[in-house]
């Protein structure tokens, strides 16, 4: 119940029952009408009514036809009517169930039975309302929570390279990202300086907006320690990243923030044929004559961690033809399959050693299809993001 003193209309073409009825209720705000007619006008009216008390038997309208013009109505459908009948044989009650009452009430009335049916099904009836209004409230905030989800979509999407820029620096390459939630804690990241060309493609901790929030930081600081500040060397660039984070997180041993990203950062310079990389729990592979190379990352986060040592810096001489894929983790962690099983590292593996020879877009082609199918009807449970590129 509410503060709100409940409204019940009583609908009877005997006055003496409606005293009757107008006594056992006088707690509640009581409207009346002697007629299916006038209860239809009181009930269209801008009255609210919690609750109808409805004769059967009435001689210019039946209660039956009452309770079905009051249920087809957008106005009326939702008010809760009990019959009040000295009919109560099982055909009756049945035909009063069809068209649309909750109960019926025997004549002559048991007063003490009356009070208890009415105060249960005012009970149920603001419950009902109860939950109607938190879910219209639920379903206000989750729309205004998907209206700002999409245009962080729009931000995050911006703050990726464009295509062209891609297409512009980078040999045949691919971009395959397929984030889990609308937003995605991975992100991959393409800059030019000099001769050489950074290429990144990182997995921040968490996914959805929390993850997201970690990928917008990671291209800031990206922004500044290469883009601003020249810096090439991949190690380095991690070593350097890895403080920011740190520091503008407010990370130590203590700290409940623990939050980072696994990063794999090669760096191109085509001019002497070589490709340096160092890498944050993300391996690199590299395909040259169908034969896979797997230059290992370190394991140490770029945010705190037990370990703290600077990052390895590698130097790889490719050769034409050379494909190299950088990746997260997302891709061999999906459940799917035939045993609905993890895909794992293997069979990531021989994926990608299987398609390395195909054009590069007709890899994602093909990688994206297959994802699909072992994914099935699971759901996706984390981002995944991969990049081929052929030197």
């Amino acid at each position: 119940m509410t503060s709100l003193q409940p409204t019940i209309l009583l609908v009877d073409d005997s006055p003496v029952n409606i005293e009757l009825l107008k006594d056992a209720l006088s707690r509640y705000n009581l409207l009346t009408a002697n007629s299916g007619q006038d209860a239809l006008a009181l009930a269209f009216s801008r009255n609210t009514i919690d609750l109808i008390l409805l004769d059967v038997i009435m001689p210019d309208m039946d209660g039956y036809s009452v309770c079905k013009l009051l249920k087809s109505n957008e106005l009326t459908k939702d008010i809760p009517v009990i019959f009040i009948t000295g009919q109560t044989d099982p055909s009756n009650v049945v035909k009063g169930f069809e068209v649309g009452g909750i109960d019926y009430i025997a004549k002559p009335f048991n007063m003490i039975e009356l009070k208890a049916r009415v105060n249960n099904h005012l009970a149920i009836k603001f419950g009902r309302d109860q939950n109607d209004r938190l879910m219209r409230k639920i379903e206000g905030i989750n729309k205004k929570l998907t209206q700002n989800i999409s245009y962080a979509k729009k931000i995050q999407e911006a703050s990726l390279p464009k295509p062209s820029f891609m297409n512009r620096v980078l040999p045949e390459h691919f971009v395959m990202l397929k984030p889990r939630d609308v937003v995605s804690g991975d992100f991959y990241w393409v800059e030019q300086v000099d001769s050489k060309v950074v290429v990144v493609t990182a997995d921040c901790t968490g996914h959805g907006v929390p993850g997201a929030i970690m990928s917008l930081f990671g291209v800031s600081y990206l922004n500044d320690i290469v883009g601003k500040k020249g810096e090439t060397r991949p190690a380095t660039i991690l070593n350097k990243l890895r403080e920011v984070v740190i520091e503008s997180l407010q990370q130590d041993e203590h700290s409940e923030i623990k939050d980072g990203m696994d990063i794999c950062i090669i760096t191109i310079d085509a001019s002497s044929s070589t490709i340096e990389y160092a890498g944050a729990f993300c391996p690199l592979f590299m395909l040259r004559n169908s034969n896979l190379t797997i230059y290992q990352s370190d394991h140490m986060p770029v945010s705190y961690g037990e370990i703290q040592k600077d990052f390895v810096n590698h130097e790889i001489h490719y050769e034409p033809n050379d494909c190299f894929y950088l990746f997260s983790d997302g891709f061999a962690s999906q459940f799917g399959g035939s045993r609905d099983k993890k895909l794992m590292q293997k069979g990531f593996r021989k994926l990608i050693v299987e398609n390395h020879l195909r054009p590069m877009e007709k890899q994602k082609q093909v990688f994206e299809s297959f994802f699909d199918k072992w994914k099935g009807s699971n759901d996706q449970i984390d981002d995944v993001l991969l990049m081929g590129i052929r030197m």
